[in-house]
């Protein structure tokens, strides 16, 4: 490539066009090959991811002020059932020991740990082995906490006993 105006061959490239070495005049812009924006993944927290997946695996429980504590119970029960693939007598038994079971002493407890334990409890009673892992991983809550309300709800209700 020669300059155009002091026909000069000696051309370099600086700052992305073509520039004479003697007389500094810009020659042209030199053409890159595009680049490929890479852009990195964006990282997905653990919590938000574990909501995202039991978002798209599981069936979604409406969450809302307006429905009553004992509805969001019975909901979790009816998800527990249908996950595990448990008889629908230990549904309907959980259900009935559900509305035993005076609101006031439970309000304030988380409703999934109240929902599994009252199923580990009613599917115990039937002889049917559950573990509280298991179920404490269906509604993502610690099997401590099973443990814990499980000896609560036995001392409230005698139906558990």
């Amino acid at each position: 490539m020669i300059c155009p105006y002091c026909r000069s061959p000696r051309i370099v490239i600086s700052n992305g066009e073509y520039v004479c070495a003697e007389c500094g005049s810009v020659v042209g812009p030199v053409l890159y090959v595009p680049r490929q924006n890479v852009q990195t993944p964006y990282v997905i927290r653990k919590i938000s991811l574990k909501f995202l997946l039991y978002r798209l695996n599981k069936e979604t429980i409406i969450y809302s002020n307006k429905i009553k504590y004992k509805e969001k119970i019975k909901q979790y029960i009816e998800l527990l059932v249908k996950d595990l693939e448990a008889p629908i007598y230990v549904l309907d038994n959980s259900i009935k020991i559900l509305e035993s079971i005076d609101k006031r002493k439970i309000q304030g407890k988380n409703p999934r740990v109240v929902a599994a334990t009252i199923f580990y409890l009613v599917s115990n009673r039937y002889g049917l082995s559950y573990d509280k892992e298991n179920i404490a991983k269906r509604l993502n809550i610690s099997k401590l906490s099973i443990r814990d309300t499980a000896v609560y709800l036995r001392k409230i209700c005698k139906e558990l006993r």
